[in-house]
């Protein structure tokens, strides 16, 4: 795959424009330049350097321009009424960088040069395997491409500038098949991508993940819709081969407890991806504590609380709530509002954990009419891979993001706590002013990410 620019290109003309200075220089010298006069300075401008590699030269100095730079001084290097001639030998990484302004005979001090860099931009592809009916549909956020039948390798249509992120992904899958994308998240290098693999395949998806705790207990079942899988004792894994298809909802659930233990599930609600669901995880203990907590502010009907499949209807004025069913000892359970009360917002707090060897009370729901936005300010994050957690919900955050907002309003009353549920590709980001009570819109939590440190 070619790239979309040469690098070379902005200095084909390098040449004849520095002939052109050697012809001037020749008819100086022939009507005698003042060599005796103090020498002028040579400086100018830079911008859009945002990478190391770029060089400057002119009349044999050469210096060397560090990221981010914003102007450059050779110094006193040129005689009076002789020419000079400053080239960009060594482009930066990922960038190209022209120069303007740059000859000339010089009579006074010179200062209007002027280095002007931008991203290089880099296709964008890879191999496809399996493809063997129409439909096929792939994107990189909203540039997409219609893929025939037999494909066996693409290129996204637009090319991605250096140093910002990609994400292709299946849109619409083909007649019959499903295909999935690997390697289709990154940022872009100073080259072509070409790593991406799309495989299809007519094999139905399934839904699975680990098992814990069932050493010796017999007779537990778990179901998704109509599939049922009757786990035996001792099994650390299952699946359940129901002929599920990209883009359909599952929700794993315990049928039937096993003999003298209590199973529960973590991670059991989602949409079918483009692969098989492997992370659901069953925990079973032969003991279970009850998941409960307060509630406040709830002056209207229609709240539903959840921990994956186990949800619970909150009547109006409630003052505290007791999910029905037990979770087992060592499971991991994650509370949210499943439906919000008329014209409130609920917000839950403390709603994430490991359930201990007791009965978690302390989660914590509290409800207003009025709910604001809970955000801040990012600096240093130069990839992607940034996850941000409120104990509520999570957000992404994409490479050189200045700034975030967490996608659901919180009520007023109700405790925030910001944290890094997920570190970026490279470095690490630490946040600060992330705790509080909510009373207004919220935009003071500082994100602070810095480069990876030494080893």
């Amino acid at each position: 795959m070619q790239r979309q620019v040469h690098r070379s290109s902005p200095f084909i003309g390098a040449s004849a424009a520095r002939s052109a200075t050697a012809a001037s220089l020749l008819a100086l010298v022939a009507c005698g330049g003042d060599s005796n006069a103090p020498p002028l300075n040579l400086s100018g401008t830079i911008s859009g350097l945002t990478t190391s590699g770029l060089s400057l030269a002119a009349i044999g100095v050469n210096l060397q321009i560090k990221a981010g730079a914003t102007s450059f001084d050779f110094g006193p290097i040129i005689t009076t009424g002789y020419g000079y001639d400053v080239t960009a030998p060594d482009q930066p990484a990922g960038q190209l960088c022209t120069v303007t302004n740059g000859s000339g005979i010089a009579t006074t001090n010179v200062s209007n040069v002027v280095v002007t860099c931008s991203n290089e931009t880099f296709n964008v592809g890879g191999t496809i395997s399996g493809l063997t009916a129409a439909g096929l549909v792939l994107a990189n956020g909203t540039d997409t491409l219609s893929v025939p039948a037999g494909t066996a390798s693409f290129t996204m249509p637009t090319a991605v500038a250096y140093g910002s992120e990609y994400k292709v992904t299946v849109t619409t899958q083909p007649t019959g098949l499903t295909c999935d994308v690997a390697n289709g998240t990154g940022t872009v290098a100073a080259d072509a991508v070409t790593n991406i693999a799309v495989t299809c395949t007519d094999a139905p998806l399934s839904v699975g993940g680990s098992i814990s705790g069932l050493e010796h207990a017999t007779g537990l079942v778990l179901a998704n819709g109509t599939e049922t899988d009757a786990v035996p004792a001792g099994a650390t894994s299952f699946r359940l081969n129901a002929p599920e298809s990209s883009g359909s909802t599952y929700a794993v659930r315990v049928q039937s407890q096993p003999t003298g233990a209590t199973c529960s599930v973590s991670q059991g609600l989602g949409t079918i991806p483009t692969h098989n669901v492997s992370d659901v995880s069953i925990t079973c203990s032969d003991e279970a504590y009850s998941l409960g907590g307060t509630v406040a502010g709830l002056t209207s009907p229609g709240l539903v609380l959840s921990d994956g499949s186990n949800t619970y209807r909150v009547p109006v004025n409630a003052t505290n709530f007791t999910m029905p069913m037990v979770v087992a000892y060592g499971s991991s359970y994650t509370m949210n509002v499943q439906t919000q009360p008329a014209g409130l917002t609920c917000t839950i707090s403390g709603g994430t954990g490991t359930m201990p060897a007791s009965a978690v009370t302390d989660v914590g729901v509290t409800c207003a009419s009025t709910s604001y936005t809970l955000g801040g300010a990012i600096s240093g994050l130069r990839t992607s891979g940034l996850v941000l957690t409120d104990g509520i919900d999570d957000l992404s955050v994409a490479a050189n993001a200045t700034q975030f907002s967490m996608p659901n309003a919180l009520a007023y009353g109700s405790e925030y706590a910001v944290t890094v549920k997920a570190q970026p590709s490279a470095g690490t980001c630490q946040v600060t002013h992330g705790t509080g009570t909510v009373s207004g819109h919220i935009g003071t939590v500082q994100v602070t990410c810095g480069a990876p440190a030494a080893p």
